[in-house]
């Protein structure tokens, strides 16, 4: 088995020629809704194709995600947070 680090470093940059507008505009679309590059949706969209079972890429920072218990009072701590000072506005 490939680690992360082994599929990043092999990877090619390539051209594809003859791609349709309507595939163009369709994924400039789809990258734009995603707020990802063009790129990104082409790659995903290649794996699919090409029935590939590709380690999901990640930030890192799925750890941190995730509902969690800090605690009776940071609810109440929140709530402090969450009054805004008209005052602060001016």
């Amino acid at each position: 088995m490939h680690s992360k680090s082994d599929y990043v470093a092999c990877m090619k940059q390539i051209t594809v020629r003859r791609v349709g507008e309507k595939c163009i505009a369709e994924a400039k679309k789809r990258a734009h809704q995603r707020g990802v590059a063009m790129n990104t949706v082409l790659v995903e969209a290649l794996e699919k194709g090409l029935e590939m079972d590709v380690e999901q890429r990640t930030n890192g920072l799925e750890c941190f995600a995730g509902d969690s218990d800090f605690g009776a009072g940071w609810d109440a701590y929140l709530e402090d947070l969450r009054q805004v000072n008209p005052e602060d506005w001016k």
